[in-house]
């Protein structure tokens, strides 16, 4: 017997408890039905001292049991949620009934004159977004409600609206008990009874009705915004997953080992990208093509985020390919334009500045597409923007040519090549860093390493900005030319 007990009581727990999905809602529902029962509690605690001090219509004996019965059921209802869990399965039952039956308890007092007293539990039943639970509260109040009325009919305040008397009867009150009166005047118990059910309950009913199909509205239309603010919320978590991998995929295509040539003691080399959003357009590259030569490159793609971090991806690998068959900047340009052009049908392109550098002799060959003017700092003097010849965009028309230059660098000299993302930082005030700013930084640090240059720029540009948003993906790369070492040295 036992073990059937327990197995009807398991299966009672595995049918109503909430799915994983409403739990959070059960359990805040739960705690604001507790909180309902509590403010109840005092009202009726004010209630019976009222009509104690003759403040009130009723008479003591009539609200004395109403009263007493709730605030006890309600002590007992909160005592309970206190000591088990507000997830319990079986407590939304226990909350739901117990505000039917002592609402009900209320409604022997006032029978007339309490109609929202019906209302409030199915309207609080849709808070669960159960339409099991709405209905169980809404036929426990249709039953609940009509006893309370048949009972109060004889035992609360009576309403003489509905009162059938002879012409000159008279009522003659005993301790101030209207219910004594009227009992006085010959009128009987069937006669209330019947006529409070007919005037008072059955409209009381029909206002019900329609707040039960409110509430059960209510429930259907908030279960479902629950179902589709989940199913919103996994989609953004799977979207912010694949960004997360998308943004390490894009960090890890990047060359990020530093110092990148530990056997090259010529040249020193340091870089950095921080994307405006999770990918971004901007990057940068830099490999050996030779045992002499070093190729260097930043570029910044059109647009952001995803479409702009693809586009990025395969400029960045075609570049490289493309570098693998000719050392010459402006024909790996040339050719990165026509192979970029022939499939660009979102018409993006991407800005570029390339170079080679040999680092025997420090010859730089480059080559500008539209991007950022470089700054140099040649030996020991100061680092300047050098206002090179610009060739039109990559990828934004076909047959285009464009044009070497050549820069020698000597010992301790520096190369500092960026994206419009520094110039271009934006503080609160919409006022841009600029690059006189730029400029000042660097040659306030003429002899910091390639990495110290790149910290030091980020430390401007956030003390700058504060806590205006980036806007721009913000990506630098400065180079340490040594040089070869004397003889003997």
């Amino acid at each position: 017997m036992t073990g059937y007990i327990k197995g009807l009581i398991d299966k009672a727990k595995d049918t109503f408890s909430s799915d994983e999905l409403f739990h959070e809602t059960e359990v805040k529902a739960n705690k604001l039905g507790e909180r309902i029962l509590i403010v109840t509690g005092v009202l009726l605690a004010v209630v019976f001292v009222l009509t104690w001090l003759g403040l009130f219509l009723l008479s003591i004996e009539s609200v004395f049991a109403p009263c007493v019965n709730g605030i006890i059921g309600i002590i007992i209802i909160v005592i309970i949620c206190r000591m088990v869990k507000h997830d319990t399965w079986w407590l939304k039952f226990l909350l739901l009934t117990g505000i039917v039956l002592i609402y009900a308890g209320l409604d022997t007092m006032l029978t007339h004159k309490t109609a929202i007293l019906m209302v409030i539990p199915v309207i609080f039943a849709s808070r669960y977004f159960s339409k099991s639970l709405t209905a169980y509260t809404a036929a426990l109040s249709v039953i609940a409600f009509a006893v309370s009325a048949y009972l109060g009919a004889t035992r609360g305040l009576i309403d003489l609206n509905i009162v059938t008397m002879e012409k000159g009867t008279q009522m003659i009150a005993t301790g101030g008990f209207l219910g004594e009166a009227v009992e006085n005047a010959g009128v009987s118990d069937a006669m209330l009874q019947r006529n409070t059910m007919i005037f008072n309950y059955i409209p009381k009913w029909m206002m019900f009705t329609i707040a039960a199909l409110i509430s059960n509205n209510i429930t259907k239309t908030g279960r479902q915004m629950v179902i589709d603010q989940h199913e919103k919320d996994m989609k953004a978590e799977r979207i912010n997953t694949e960004l997360s991998l998308a943004t390490k995929i894009q960090a890890d295509s990047l060359p990020n080992t530093f110092p990148p040539f530990p056997n090259k003691q010529e040249i020193d080399l340091y870089a950095s990208m921080e994307p405006a959003k999770e990918v971004g357009g901007d990057f940068y590259d830099f490999y050996m093509i030779d045992d002499d030569h070093v190729a260097l490159s930043i570029a910044d793609v059109s647009g952001k985020g995803i479409p702009a971090a693809l586009f990025m991806m395969v400029s960045k690998i075609m570049m490289k390919n493309i570098n693998k068959h000719t050392s010459n900047p402006a024909l790996v340009l040339e050719q990165l334009n026509k192979e970029l052009c022939n499939a660009n049908h979102e018409e993006m392109f991407v800005t570029v500045w390339l170079a080679i550098l040999e680092i025997s002799t420090g010859k730089l060959t480059a080559v500008n597409a539209g991007h950022e003017y470089p700054i140099f700092k040649i030996g020991k003097g100061n680092y300047e923007l050098f206002k090179d010849k610009h060739g039109f965009v990559i990828g934004g028309m076909e047959d285009m040519e464009y044009t070497n230059y050549e820069i020698q660098l000597e010992r301790d000299s520096k190369i500092f090549i960026y994206t419009d993302g520094l110039p271009e930082a934006t503080n609160k005030d919409n006022q841009l860093l600029g690059i006189d700013k730029v400029l000042e930084t660097l040659n306030q640090n003429t002899e910091a390493t390639p990495e110290e240059v790149i910290r030091k720029m980020h430390e401007t540009v956030d003390e700058f900005v504060e806590e205006a948003p980036q806007f721009d993906d913000l990506t630098m790369l400065c180079l340490h030319y040594k040089g070869k070492k004397e003889e003997g040295k």
